[in-house]
């Protein structure tokens, strides 16, 4: 596959780094969120920031924080919102950011920090920033339950399939389920919901993302042990879940962290990370980032590749878009934790890889 990858910022103070670093594609411009990590911390997070580029990706504003996404308080709570991915939304012209919240206390996770919700916000072009956090309303049962890091689907009629992760009741598993909800450019509502999956392996399955690939649904998963995969006809029930492997059966040696889509022309791909490449400095093998094509819910092995190489630092938490051009982008930042990953050279820089098409 042709690929160009290229630094759209450095720069790292040794006390706080960006992460969550994702993209989208609009007719106009490119839009990336990210948002600050207190290294001195285990998942503290700053609200959420944003940059544009209206030259097709090639160089990018400053990352400004957004009032309308900074945190809430209330009292000495406060509820950020956080793992957001932007996307196009083509029925109505618009870029709408989804992610979930987590809750601090004290400068830490909060005791009811597994407490959730899905939190949206629509970008206003006239005033170039996003609009003030809005949450998805869920029914009683799911105080637990948010989109995550995740890639939606838009429908033709320009519903929304939201993939989502919860926990029910005191159970040790995270169920993940798919959303088929409305939007008017505006406000998003609940239509439905799918059914649910999970494995008894570590903490279940999580951190869903989807894709619908030539008529089908893919959803692919994080488990603390591998990675998994399963398909649906109508992007709400999925079947067929089973480990990622290669095309000769054995498994793909990813664990514990997120895997995402990437479509190139009619060509469909899994993104992600793995053991096995000169790499176990780097925190739970999250880097480099590799792709490969999938076919008969498989991985060919003879068409891996390497997106972004490792510096140390884990790229693990990235976000990959389509363009309008049958391109793909993908955007991964440097996490610059465990402290000293940037021996190896790291200083968190975030990356941009431009996928498919002719080499420039």
């Amino acid at each position: 596959m042709n690929c160009i990858t290229f630094p759209i910022r450095s720069g790292y103070d040794g006390k706080r780094c960006l992460v969550h670093a994702r993209c989208c594609s609009a007719p106009d411009r490119m839009l990336a969120t990210a948002q600050y990590l207190d290294v001195n911390g285990s998942d503290l997070f700053s609200g959420l920031l944003m940059s544009t580029s209206t030259d097709g990706g090639k160089t990018w504003s400053d990352f400004i924080p957004q009032e309308g996404l900074a945190p809430i308080e209330n009292g000495e709570m406060l509820t950020v919102g956080c793992d957001a991915t932007p996307m196009y939304h083509r029925k109505t012209g618009t870029i709408l950011l989804l992610g979930h919240t987590a809750e601090y206390e004290a400068g830490a996770m909060s005791p009811t920090g597994l407490r959730r919700q899905t939190f949206y916000s629509v970008y206003d072009e006239h005033t170039n920033a996003f609009r003030k956090m809005m949450f998805l309303q869920m029914p009683e049962g799911f105080e637990r339950c948010g989109n995550g890091s995740g890639q939606s689907v838009e429908l033709e009629n320009g519903d929304l399939l939201i993939p989502v992760y919860y926990r029910s009741g005191d159970e040790p598993f995270m169920y993940s389920a798919v959303l088929r909800c409305s939007f008017d450019g505006e406000n998003l509502g609940l239509i439905e919901m799918g059914n649910s999956l999970t494995m008894t392996i570590g903490r279940g399955l999580y951190e869903p993302s989807l894709v619908c690939h030539r008529g089908v649904y893919y959803m692919t998963l994080r488990n603390d042990e591998c990675g998994c995969v399963a398909k649906s006809t109508d992007g709400l029930h999925y079947t067929d879940l089973h480990h990622w492997c290669w095309d000769d059966g054995s498994l793909l040696d990813n664990y514990n962290t997120q895997q995402h889509w990437m479509t190139v022309g009619d060509e469909l791909y899994l993104v992600y990370t793995r053991r096995g490449a000169d790499n176990d400095h780097v925190f739970r093998h999250r880097a480099p980032l590799f792709a490969a094509k999938v076919e008969h819910m498989r991985l060919r092995r003879d068409t891996e590749a390497v997106l972004v190489g490792q510096r140390g630092a884990r790229l693990g938490n990235f976000g990959v878009t389509s363009c309008p051009d049958g391109k793909a982008a993908v955007m991964a930042a440097e996490w610059m934790q465990p402290k000293g990953c940037e021996q190896y050279g790291s200083d968190n820089t975030i990356f941009l890889s431009f996928v498919g098409g002719p080499s420039r």
